[in-house]
């Protein structure tokens, strides 16, 4: 049931960019016919999933057309951007966390190796 849910979001999240970068190209290119807006619809299909062109694109549409606060239209483009750096950041706490248990513990064994020793 959650894996419904969350592709209900993303198909719902990525309807509305799919909407903003096409309004984005109309702005820029000016369009006013109705057959340049479909084409205009299919080729923002493919620039909509493009990396920065089409967070950027649908920044531009969200602002400008449909006259959005550019924080909110930066969160509904850039948030897969946002997660994968907290998680990545995460990451790296956490491997660092296990690196110095390792160290911790080979410290220790190296000091019961030298107590054998003089034995």
């Amino acid at each position: 049931m959650p894996f419904f849910i969350v592709l209900f979001f993303y198909i719902t999240i990525s309807i509305y960019q799919i909407s903003a970068v096409t309004d984005a190209l109309k702005l820029i290119f000016m369009v006013q016919s109705t057959f340049l807006e479909g084409v205009l619809f299919i080729i923002s299909l493919f620039l909509t999933f493009t990396p920065f062109l089409g967070p950027i694109l649908g920044i531009i549409g969200a602002t400008f057309v449909w006259e959005w606060n550019i924080l909110f239209s930066a969160l509904l483009f850039f948030w897969p951007y946002l997660i994968g750096f907290l998680f990545f950041f995460f990451r790296n706490k956490s491997s660092k966390k296990k690196n110095t248990k390792t160290q911790t513990s080979e410290i220790e064994d190296a000091q019961i190796l030298e107590e054998e020793k003089f034995k």
